[in-house]
């Protein structure tokens, strides 16, 4: 048997043609024999693309099991439902056509492959696998990788179809002969302007440009050589059913650096033969992928309490450099090579300070790091930083009063009551309620109460009064919060007038009645006493207890009188004196008649 291996078809290529890679890559799986066993993994990449058997080996290591990113294509069933590219579509031909019937028996028929990509340690790596249900030594795939996928080639359509290919767009073929682990690896591009020269087997364009080998240094597969158990499917896999790639495109120059490159579809499909213009048979229709090496950096605007226009500056080459943005507004970056990059929030409308900068990455290698207004960001190939700026303005509103009454007396209870305008809904903080005695509400304040704003609603002051006549001058003062500023009523917005109080005089007359009586005719030494008695203006028949009463010794005859200074006489009306002798051994006693002795108080101004 020949034994041909990797490096040698590597170098009768390279002597034969001149390889470019221009367009869509096309991974060609070369005849591949016994060749030297390569590593399970490329420098770069902790996935096992070598060794063909779908186990993680050794612990820590990723494969198919528990690749991140995974993509499936599942094949119809085989048979008379499968469908297949019929009526000799060949590679070149993007006008294919689609028949129903099962693959002829020295075909490969389809059943799965599968797909997943990373952005690892500066390079681009894509991993690529197929399945197959009949077990043939040879083996002629093709991994079609496009940039937009073809709609309609999918489920159990038939009949023609253009498949939807842009330049650019890459083909992986998996080809390897009887006896063979290892497949060749290939890509090529798909081309659509130029000289034809550059096609690989055609002679019109558009057409797949000029092949390249891959080698061990950016790729790697393995086809199993005995039984293995997809761990995806759980299905037992015989011998030569299953085989696997992994490629480093950076390192294959498929994603030179600083150039932005990124595919979103792929579909598998089997040549008749090793030879790239033979027949293109079974086919795995195409899945959403999502692979390249472009980041995306996304920019969003909130602002709290207004709107306005804020401005932003760039570095690293984003275009635009500057943008300016105001609430829910976004700006968007996407193709964005890796590399270093800036965005500073530059320029803010007045009164407007930046509240926070908050950055979501994803994607290995690439990070955000938000420092005041500016975010530095290190994009990798794949990765994604949405930043959010959100900027907040203090609200300036007015506060205005009104007292319950603007003039008042001495000792009135008064309270003010105020409210806010211009603030938000949900304003908060307090309001201290001061009155004063001068015009700048600065001398002798009188506190009426600190009262704590509630949405917005300022409660009323306490209720005060003032002891002193005067003109006073309320303010209430807000204190402000989070998101309102304070404010301050005008000193001279109300003015309460303390008047004094109004007074009358209203005359009573009162009296501290005295009397005095004479005895006459008695003994040079007569005794006894005269009582005085005085009756209030009720008692006009002096019937009743005296208003007063006083008793004096008598000693002879003479004048006699009371010593009355404690007794006051009130009551309006006339007053009445009864005068009384009790006499003694040798004198008869004597009285005065009621009221013949008398006083009247009186007064016109009742």
């Amino acid at each position: 048997m020949i034994r041909i291996t990797r490096e040698a078809v590597t170098s009768h290529l390279r002597r034969s043609q001149r390889w470019a890679l221009t367009g869509v890559v096309a991974l060609v799986l070369a005849i591949g024999s016994s060749a030297t066993p390569v590593l399970a993994n490329l420098p770069g990449s902790n996935f096992e693309g070598g060794d063909g058997n779908l186990v993680v080996d050794p612990v820590g290591a990723t494969d198919w099991g528990n690749v991140a990113g995974l993509n499936i294509g599942i094949d119809q069933a085989s048979a008379t439902s499968d469908n297949s590219f019929g009526q000799g579509t060949k590679e070149d031909n993007p006008n294919a056509t689609v028949v129903t019937g099962s693959i002829p028996p020295n075909k490969s028929d389809l059943t799965r492959f599968y797909e997943a990509s990373e952005f690892v340690n500066g390079s681009n790596f894509l991993y690529l696998a197929w399945e197959r249900s009949n077990v043939l030594g040879s083996a002629n795939f093709d991994f079609e990788i496009n940039q937009h996928g073809t709609p309609g080639l999918t489920g159990s359509f038939t009949g023609a179809i253009t498949l939807n290919r842009t330049a650019g767009d890459l083909l992986v073929t998996y080809d390897f002969t009887n006896g063979g682990s290892t497949p060749t690896l290939g890509l090529l591009k798909w081309v659509t302007s130029g000289p034809v020269s550059q096609c690989f087997s055609s002679n019109a364009l558009p057409c797949w440009g000029n092949h390249i080998s891959l080698n061990s240094t950016d790729s790697e597969g393995a086809i199993n050589t005995v039984a293995v158990t997809d761990p995806i499917s759980s299905q037992s896999l015989p011998a030569l059913t299953f085989g696997e790639t992994a490629i480093n495109l950076t390192g294959a120059g498929v994603f030179p650096p600083g150039v932005c490159e990124a595919f979103g579809s792929a579909f598998l499909k089997s040549r008749s033969s090793a030879s790239f213009t033979s027949e293109v048979k079974d086919f795995v229709a195409p899945i959403p992928v999502n692979i390249g090496n472009c980041g995306a950096i996304t920019i969003h605007k909130i602002t709290e309490n207004g709107d306005g226009s804020f401005g932003y500056t760039t570095t690293g080459g984003l275009s635009p450099a500057t943008f300016s943005l105001s609430d829910g507004g976004t700006q968007a970056y996407t193709g964005v090579p890796s590399g270093s990059y800036s965005v500073s929030e530059s320029t803010l409308p007045s009164g407007w300070t930046l509240k926070s900068l908050t950055c979501s990455v994803s994607g290995p290698g690439t990070s955000a790091l938000p420092g005041g207004a500016t975010v530095n960001i290190t994009m990798s190939g794949g990765g994604n930083v949405d930043c959010t700026y959100t900027n907040h303005v203090n609200l300036s509103p007015t506060i205005s009063t009104n007292l319950s009454q603007t003039t008042a007396k001495i000792g009135d209870l008064v309270h003010d009551s105020a409210t806010l305008s211009g603030a938000t809904s949900n304003a908060g903080g307090t309001v201290t309620y001061t009155a004063y005695t001068d015009g700048g509400c600065s001398q002798n304040p009188q506190d009426a109460g600190t009262k704590t704003v509630t949405d917005g609603v300022v409660p009323d002051s306490d209720m005060i009064s003032f002891s002193i006549a005067g003109v006073y001058f309320w303010q209430a003062a807000y204190s402000g919060d989070a998101n309102n500023n304070p404010a301050l009523s005008a000193c001279l917005s109300e003015q309460l007038v303390v008047n004094p109080n109004t007074t009358a005089i209203k005359t009573a007359p009162t009296l501290i009645p005295n009397d005095s009586g004479t005895i006459s005719g008695a003994t040079s030494s007569a005794g006894g006493a005269i009582v005085f008695q005085l009756f209030s203006p009720s008692d006009p028949a002096c019937s009743g207890n005296p208003a007063f009463e006083q008793a004096v010794n008598v000693n002879g005859n003479g004048s006699y009188g009371t010593t009355n200074s404690t007794f006051v006489a009130a009551q309006l009306g006339t007053w009445r004196w009864q005068v009384t002798y009790s006499g003694d051994p040798n004198n008869v006693g004597s009285a005065s008649a009621c009221g013949v002795e008398s006083f009247t108080l009186s007064n016109s101004n009742p």
